[in-house]
């Protein structure tokens, strides 16, 4: 907690706190989610009843975004309740869109206060289970016990399919099927321009100035190429040292055991409230951010094969389980009814996975009808990559059975638990969220005045790809899809600038929730008028701060367990970090 906060939160909210309401908090987030994997938005081939349950008994949310399409930014702006550009944690250059490497220097800046340092302060105990993902720094600074958690089990960066002994780099098929790739056929598609270009130039040099200079020139080539292939395979996610399991701030396994993780994961959530309620006496603070359901996929022996949709199935089903074990305990507990939970997912599903991603999901038009499957994938401002799954629960005061058809964004749940907090935010903070309570219905009606978002930006990247105002959504950029597909295996994940919209593609998503069908333009000028007034005053409000995410690797910060001086040398030279 930075001392300003600590002294501006003490000094304004003293007042305040005996007016506060303390319920517990259970965050539910769900890693690379769809839209439509769930039963309670329309699914029917995956059983999913307690999450179901979730929504039958609170508020189901039909029109909830998540604040950027990819993990790490989409988590920084759920945590700060702003957009990620302003913690300089996005970024155009593909690479480095998330945090690609636990050796980055870069993380959630420490001038930024988390919903749960904020928790803290009220004397909540707080605990992070599962996927954190928003660095770790030199020495552990940013993992999440430096950011307001009092207790943090789980992964600080991500599952990929590397966890799981798999490629991440593989392509898909036209059916969805894994078409195996050599890294080496992968790094040509990746560098293959620079070395190209190089040889060209050696070439060049060879046949119209210097042989030995050209002689030197490809043997520098052949370093940096093979040299990257090592850099990359031993120092990014591609490789399975970069699958960390943590406690607090202890590497406890290297390379993690996917197979139980779930389990262990649950197992582990339990305990905490338990010993918060029991022995600490305290109210909670609970982030349960599944590692699920990104790929690698995995789920325990007995639970393969359960569902009717293959491995992905089996996964969902296996994340329902949990979520019922959680709320069994809070029954147990005899809190049930003290305890607000809210259910997302970070971002839409990761279609580069084929037959092992999610569904985008269907809406429902103004005209009633089922829409088309939403557009795009995770990494895109298409509505598949930004809308998400959103429940919220609260026994005996929201009332149940609820459908919320307001614009709503994952930033807002911060705003939402300072108001029930009864704390002011940070002056100097633009908070970009808005307060979800206004658009519940209350079983005490408190007969609030209903506040409905203006517009929100979905950025990717560092650039606003597309903006919401209303019942209108326009896109500036788009990316460009591989051939026959709505994502792009042959690089992993889409890059967002792939053709730019002069003026902008406009769509009305309450008639038209799949994008199929842009409106004409010219009948739309006070509309892209007002978009383009909105955008301008948003980004007056932008602070130029320090890039966290575009820095590389520094092999002296890769986590490596229980090595040091030369042991911790050759570890990371061999890739052999393990225990």
């Amino acid at each position: 907690m930075n001392i300003l906060y600590g002294i501006y939160f003490f000094v304004i909210n003293l007042i305040n706190l005996s007016k506060s309401t303390t319920p517990n908090v259970l965050i539910f987030l769900v890693d690379d989610l769809g839209y439509g994997d769930l039963g309670c938005y329309g699914n029917s081939t995956i059983d999913s009843p307690h999450i179901d349950s979730l929504a039958r008994d609170g508020a189901r949310y039909t029109q909830m975004y998540s604040a950027a399409p990819i993990c790490t930014p989409s988590r920084a702006g759920f945590l700060t309740g702003r957009y990620p550009i302003r913690l300089g944690l996005t970024s155009n250059d593909n690479r480095f869109r998330t945090f690609n490497s636990p050796g980055q220097s870069g993380g959630l800046p420490h001038d930024e206060t988390t919903i749960a340092q904020v928790a803290q302060e009220l004397g909540y105990r707080t605990g992070l289970v599962g996927k954190w993902h928003l660095g770790l720094g030199r020495d552990g600074e940013h993992l999440p016990t430096r950011h307001g958690f009092h207790t943090f089990f789980g992964m600080p960066v991500t599952n990929v399919q590397t966890c799981g002994n798999k490629k991440v780099y593989n392509l898909i098929g036209g059916h969805g099927e894994i078409l195996d790739r050599s890294f080496f056929s992968y790094w040509i598609t990746l560098t293959g321009k620079i070395w190209l270009t190089i040889i060209v130039v050696a070439l060049v040099t060879w046949l119209f100035g210097s042989r030995k200079l050209a002689f030197i020139i490809l043997i520098i080539c052949a370093i940096g190429f093979f040299g990257g292939m090592w850099y990359t395979l031993s120092f990014t996610l591609l490789s399975r040292s970069s699958c960390l399991l943590y406690r607090n701030e202890t590497i406890i396994e290297q390379p993690v055991h996917l197979e139980d993780l779930t389990l262990r994961n649950t197992n582990e959530a339990t305990r905490f409230m338990t010993e918060t309620v029991q022995i600490h006496k305290k109210p909670f603070f609970l982030y349960m951010a599944y590692v699920k359901v990104h790929t690698a996929l995995f789920t325990l022996p007995e639970n393969v094969g359960r569902s009717r949709h293959g491995a992905y199935g089996d996964n969902i089903e296996e994340l329902d389980w949990s979520v019922g074990k959680i709320i069994q305990t809070l029954k147990i507990l005899n809190i049930e009814n003290d305890t607000l939970i809210f259910f997302s997912s970070d971002n839409g599903p990761f279609l580069e996975r084929g037959v092992e991603a999610g569904f985008c999901g269907r809406a429902i038009a103004s005209s009633g009808k089922l829409s088309e499957p939403l557009r795009g994938a995770k990494g895109q401002t298409w509505e598949c990559g930004i809308r998400v799954p959103g429940i919220v629960r609260w026994p005996g005061h929201v009332v149940s059975g609820q459908t919320i058809e307001s614009i709503s964004s994952l930033l807002d749940f911060y705003p939402s638990l300072l108001e029930l907090w009864n704390v002011e935010s940070m002056p100097d903070r633009p908070i970009d969220g808005v307060s979800l309570w206004s658009n519940l219905k209350f079983i005490s009606d408190t007969s609030q005045v209903r506040k409905e978002r203006k517009t929100l930006f979905h950025y990717c990247g560092s650039t606003i790809a597309a903006v919401r105002q209303g019942k209108y959504k326009a896109h500036y950029w788009t990316p460009k899809w591989d051939e026959g597909m709505r994502a792009c295996p042959s690089v992993t994940i889409c890059p967002c600038l792939g053709t730019e919209h002069s003026p902008p593609l406009l769509f009305d998503i309450e008639a038209d929730p799949a994008e199929e069908s842009p409106l004409d333009i010219q009948n739309y000028a006070e509309v892209l008028s007002m978009m383009n007034i909105a955008i301008r005053k948003h980004q007056a409000t932008l602070v130029s701060v320090p890039n966290q995410l575009e820095t590389l690797a520094l092999p002296w910060l890769f986590p490596c367990c229980n090595s040091q001086g030369w042991t911790r040398m050759i570890r990371l030279i061999t890739n052999s970090c393990q225990c």
